[in-house]
């Protein structure tokens, strides 16, 4: 799993409690007294903070962090492909906002190069949650074909890149995102 909920969105830091919420017994107050747990209160509400960061003292939830761990993202590199009907390959320059589509296949070469608006790259990312591809596994291999298609993903974020690969089989998710890589590059993937 790519999204580490217990990393501060705001400083970074990984010295982060769960919170509690409702009366707390006895055992309780003696684990928040030894900064095990924090106390949120009794009163429950539909947005109250999940985590506490004991280094800067921000509070947050899940969805807050699903959001820094996308917002991390700076560069997706995608490619897919077989023997016969070449492979393509896509990156996408979330920073830059610049998109570059190739295709290889039968001794050609063919290439493609656009810039995207911040909407365009913002919808993305919605996308991109949508079909939760940062908590794809690592590795999704079809051990009885040996030949076939096989994809590779690259996801260069602050702090550590995330790779992701299949050879005929493929995780939930990857139509949708075949679909989104042909709509926000205008060309053919996959």
């Amino acid at each position: 799993m790519a999204i580490n909920y217990k990393k501060c969105p705001n400083c970074g830091s990984t010295n982060v409690l769960g919170i509690l919420y409702g009366m707390p017994t006895h055992e309780a107050f003696l684990k928040a007294e030894a900064g095990e747990i924090n106390l949120g209160g009794c009163c429950i509400t539909d947005s109250d903070p999940e985590y506490y960061c004991k280094d800067c003292e921000h509070e947050w939830d899940k969805q807050q962090a699903i959001d820094y761990a996308y917002n991390q993202m700076e560069l997706l590199i995608a490619s897919v492909g077989g023997y016969f009907g070449g492979y393509y390959e896509v990156e996408i320059n979330l920073k830059s906002r610049e998109l570059t589509w190739k295709h290889f296949g039968g001794g050609n070469e063919e290439s493609y190069r656009k810039v995207f608006r911040n909407t365009t790259a913002d919808k993305l990312i919605e996308e991109l949650k949508l079909i939760d591809l940062l908590n794809w596994k690592s590795e999704y291999v079809d051990p009885h074909i040996l030949d076939g298609t096989q994809w590779s993903i690259e996801i260069v974020r602050k702090g550590r890149n995330i790779k992701k690969h299949g050879s005929n089989m493929y995780p939930d998710g990857w139509e949708r995102f075949c679909e989104i890589i042909r709509k926000i590059s205008g060309r053919k993937y996959e």
